[in-house]
């Protein structure tokens, strides 16, 4: 009984993976790999819709909550880093400059021009270029609550 419910349980978690993994792929333009989920997909599940039983539904329940859960994860980790450009302005030109050293100081690459805020007090527009998620968390962990920030990720869109 308890294989059975386990292979029920794998059966169900495959098909909600695949299917999951297969929108993805489609997002993506990986129509092939979208395709061959999709058919992996309906093989589980023609196979855990013929189950019945409470402990089979049970079983259901809690792989199609993995099988949906999962995946995405999956994918995410497996992605490249995404770059992102950080468009920041400080509250005051001192605090912008030091701001900007310390992201030089931990190797962020920064661009700095002097601007001026709404009051025409002399500020500095900082723009910080990140390359990976750690640089991301850098400089995120470091921009001070008084300073505005806008954050734009970098497509590189194929023609």
């Amino acid at each position: 009984m308890i294989t059975s419910i386990l292979i029920v349980f794998l059966s169900k978690l495959f098909d909600c993976s695949f299917s999951v993994l297969k929108n993805v792929f489609l997002i993506k333009n990986r129509y092939f790999l979208s395709s061959l989920c999709a058919s992996a997909s309906v093989v589980f599940f023609i196979y855990t819709a013929q189950q019945t039983g409470l402990v089979a539904y049970i079983a259901i329940f809690f792989a199609t909550f993995l099988g949906n859960y999962l995946p995405p994860l999956f994918v995410n980790n497996l992605e490249k880093d995404k770059v992102f450009t950080y468009d920041i302005e400080s509250d005051t030109l001192e605090r912008g400059k030091e701001y900007a050293d310390k992201l030089r100081e931990l190797n962020v690459a920064v661009a700095t021009v002097k601007g001026y805020n709404k009051n025409l007090q002399p500020v500095l527009r900082i723009t910080a270029y990140s390359s990976s998620k750690l640089i991301s968390k850098i400089i995120e962990s470091n921009i001070p609550k008084e300073f505005e920030k806008s954050i734009y990720e970098n497509l590189n869109i194929k023609e």
